[in-house]
């Protein structure tokens, strides 16, 4: 019989993905939260190390999850020191104490750079996929070859859910992307180009692979400029790749723009962060392809991207009105989730079932979830589908969440749209638990 895991898995084939009885469900995820606990303990070391600290031997209810919850900044946890001298192989032990990786596995011989790094963690079967790392250090989060089976699963039956588009190749594509590189969103716009759009016609934003190396040393020294440390010659240096990198991205975009101009009047994909799609649709606009001017069949990915750019308060709203008529995927996400929270007719975005949302106090230390009606705090939640890591997570994100059945018929969780980053609320976003687990890490690795 397959275990329960592998049964919620399933469920993203069965065409009632968010469905499911409410008391049903809630059983199975319970017995695959169990199974997630006890196969990730024996392979994590700081999930082993963090169970024995809080004495949490195996999970009875949902109570017991919230001390085995990382931090979204475990990911991130790692010295710097260690990219910037070479340390590859203590690097490497820093992400299998996080990560369900043998320090075996890799060989990290002959590292130049933090690219061929993660190169040689995906040649050993796994991917390390980075956040955006505008802090100047990008969180490493590793995937097994069947986390990125079903990641492409969800794409291919839950995209435009809950009308989902059958998977045909029958659109022109537009990937606002580099060709290649470690991030879920360029996997996933790939994926999206080889599901829906026809061979041969996907354009790309640049063709050059995204580098990890880049990201980092961008972020970093727009950090140190923020603080006034970076030299003139530094800074100097930066005005000018950076300027450079610009024209040649913003020529791309022209490019992109007057090719989608001309072919509006076909079925198209259009994939891209938010920040790009900002540009591309006031370009469009500008070459008078007025609100709603696409073809109906076009579908529409966008999310995320805002960081490192202020994007006007009503761009939601200017994407709602410009991509009115098209198949656009409205959904709550994070890298750190397999999938995301997809929203129903009513604009509310249920969970799916193989995460179990824990809405705790803004510390990070209490679960607040309900028995039903709606509950404000911070989001976090146990993914069970993982296999390439442990899938319990405290994040930033402040939400309301409504566990009573939504108004669309379907059971509940459902997230509310109205969701903010706790550091854009003022103050420190200071989860309780980081600076202990940082400090396993630290223990761990030395």
């Amino acid at each position: 019989m397959p275990s329960a895991r592998e049964q919620i898995r399933s469920l993203v084939h069965s065409g009632s993905t968010f469905d499911q009885p409410a008391d049903e469900l809630r059983e199975l995820q319970f017995e695959a939260a169990r199974e997630a606990f006890l196969a990730h303990r024996e392979r994590i070391p700081l999930l082993r190390t963090r169970a024995e600290e809080t004495g949490v031997h195996e999970v009875t209810g949902l109570d017991d999850l919230v001390p085995l919850l990382f931090s979204h900044t475990s990911y991130k946890s790692y010295p710097v020191s260690l990219i910037t001298a070479g340390r590859w192989d203590r690097l490497l032990r820093w992400y299998t104490t996080v990560s369900a990786v043998e320090p075996g596995d890799v060989d990290v011989d002959g590292v130049h750079d933090i690219d061929e790094w993660t190169e040689r963690i995906t040649a050993a079967g796994h991917r390390p996929y980075i956040t955006s790392g505008t802090s100047g250090k990008v969180s490493f989060l590793n995937c097994a070859a069947s986390d990125l089976d079903f990641l492409h699963d969800i794409l291919e039956h839950l995209t435009c859910w809950p009308d989902p588009l059958p998977p045909e190749p029958t659109r022109r594509g537009y990937l606002l992307a580099p060709a290649s590189g470690p991030m879920r969103s360029v996997d996933g716009f790939r994926w999206h180009a080889d599901v829906f759009a026809r061979p041969g016609e996907t354009r790309l934003l640049t063709e050059d692979p995204m580098r990890v190396s880049e990201l980092m040393s961008s972020a970093l020294l727009r950090r140190r400029m923020a603080e006034g440390t970076a030299t003139p010659q530094e800074i100097s240096s930066f005005e000018t790749s950076s300027g450079a990198r610009q024209s040649e991205l913003g020529a791309a975009m022209t490019g992109i723009v007057d090719d989608i101009a001309a072919h509006r009047d076909e079925p198209l994909l259009i994939a891209g962060m938010n920040n790009q799609q900002f540009t591309l649709i006031e370009a469009l606009r500008e070459r008078g392809v007025p609100d709603g001017g696409l073809h109906p069949d076009t579908l529409v990915l966008s999310g995320g991207g805002n960081k490192g750019r202020a994007l006007p308060d009503d761009y939601q709203q200017r994407f709602a009105a410009f991509y009115d008529g098209v198949r656009r995927v409205r959904s709550y996400g994070m890298t750190e989730l397999q999938g995301s929270c997809l929203a129903c007719e009513k604009g509310r975005y249920h969970v799916p079932p193989w995460v179990i949302p824990l809405v705790l106090d803004e510390a990070g230390e209490t679960l607040l979830n309900p028995g039903h009606g709606v509950v404000e705090g911070r989001f976090a939640f146990l993914d069970v589908s993982l296999e390439g890591r442990w899938g319990g997570l405290i994040s930033g994100d402040r939400v309301l969440v409504d566990f009573s059945p939504c108004d669309c018929g379907r059971p509940g969780p459902a997230v509310l749209p109205d969701i903010q980053r706790y550091g854009d609320l003022g103050g420190d976003d200071k989860i309780t638990c980081a600076a202990t687990l940082d400090s396993y890490v630290r223990g761990l690795i030395n």
